[in-house]
């Protein structure tokens, strides 16, 4: 039985996830490591050498859990660089019979790719949103249906070359090969999302250590896309500033004490911050380290808000907004994020799996999770799929239906 990994290169921790797919058809969690990010700056690789080692000490965290080795990966990639386009493409329906076929599919997929990308940018991901035979649309799977015109509803993910050639290059020397780049809110949305929330229309927020990553899903396709360079870290960054303290101080008392809604804070409640250079421990009323990390989430919540606003698909999201990512365990953050959107939010914690779930139960594992999920799609379609010789493109347009309808 095939084994499968991947990796999440946050800009606070590396998580490397290894697993199998059970007899039952259940992903089986074998391994997981988790490792510090160092060379890591906003969800970007800006020290390759530093980069490999915290992959490295994951992966081997997470090969002496499962007894088994990570030669390859499925890995995350975010940041600024990432930009999403919606685009359309059509073409007419050549066959006699007028049938649509598996040939049509790729000829307007391939049109629609045709949009102005600049030089330093390259198309990482083709989503589909739907396709329309001739006036019907809404249509998931058109392959067997009739009509003489074929259109396509695509949202296009470009990712900056340079980005996708040192994170290729920090994972490959590391030892492991990646078999897929997947953008991390997409990651993120295949482990927290059932199927009927994409339908009912619903927002993925994944707030990680340097960015905040954002997804929409309308009729259950995406509709848009977009990276924050915001994170937690910069909720600590203000602790840190405002009690004079340490970052890695600081981020224990946002972790351990932390809330991010003052009116829910007891005003008499103390918290005992850690002695430090010299200086005995003192004492700080909680609702003071609400006062310093409220207005930065909320900020953080604000973009967020106006990115939703910006797609013209707010008022479309039935299911509300699911938050995830480290950023989320914060006290009151989805009670913040709800007064801000006016919508409802809830946490997003990876849906159950096999195995050592246990270890991996928490929003700041969605990503890794779910680029797991597509590791083993990815494994299950190319077992599936037959290796004719000269059919390249048979099995790419293969692997992009298998994904994406």
């Amino acid at each position: 039985m095939k084994e499968f990994a991947s990796i999440d290169i946050g800009t606070s921790y590396t998580r490397v996830l290894m697993g199998r797919m059970g007899d039952d058809g259940v992903i089986q969690i074998n391994g997981a490591g988790v490792s510090p990010s160092q060379g890591v700056r906003n969800g970007g690789v800006v020290n390759i050498e530093q980069t490999v080692q915290s992959i490295q000490t994951a992966a081997r965290e997470a090969e002496l859990m499962s007894g088994l080795v990570v030669e390859e990966a499925v890995v995350n990639i975010t940041g600024k660089h990432l930009k999403g386009e919606n685009s359309r493409g059509v073409v007419a329906v050549t066959n006699r019979d007028r049938v649509v076929t598996e040939s049509d599919v790729l000829r307007v997929i391939e049109g629609a790719q045709n949009i102005r990308i600049p030089a330093d940018q390259e198309i990482l991901h083709v989503l589909s949103r739907e396709f329309v035979v001739d006036d019907q649309s809404g249509i998931r799977d058109p392959i067997g249906m009739t009509g003489v015109r074929l259109e396509s509803e695509v949202h296009i993910v470009t990712a900056g070359k340079t980005a996708l050639t040192n994170l290729r290059k920090a994972v490959n020397a590391a030892g492991i090969r990646v078999t897929n780049l997947v953008m991390s809110s997409l990651a993120s949305s295949e482990a927290v999302l059932t199927s009927g929330e994409k339908d009912l229309g619903v927002a993925v927020v994944d707030i990680g250590s340097g960015v905040t990553d954002i997804i929409v899903y309308v009729d259950g396709g995406v509709f848009s896309s977009a990276t924050l360079p915001w994170g937690g870290s910069h909720v600590t960054q203000d602790l840190s500033f405002g009690l004079k303290i340490p970052m890695e101080a600081a981020e224990l008392v946002k972790r351990n004490s932390g809330c991010v809604q003052i009116a829910a804070v007891d005003p008499i409640e103390k918290i005992e911050l850690p002695a430090m250079s010299g200086r005995p421990p003192r004492w700080v009323l909680r609702q003071e380290i609400a006062a310093i990390m409220e207005p930065r989430m909320r900020e953080i919540f604000e973009l967020v808000d106006q990115e939703l606003m910006r797609s013209g698909k707010k008022n479309a999201l039935s299911g509300g907004v699911v938050i995830t990512g480290g950023g989320s365990r914060v006290e009151g953050a989805a009670s913040l994020a709800e007064e801000v959107f006016s919508m409802a939010v809830r946490k997003g914690n990876p849906l159950p799996l096999g195995g050592f779930f246990d270890r991996v139960d928490g929003p700041e594992f969605a990503t890794s999770v779910g680029l797991l999920i597509g590791a083993a799609q990815s494994t299950d379609t190319a077992r599936k799929a037959p290796r004719e010789s000269g059919s390249g493109w048979m099995q790419k347009l293969r692997s992009w239906v298998s994904e994406n309808l």
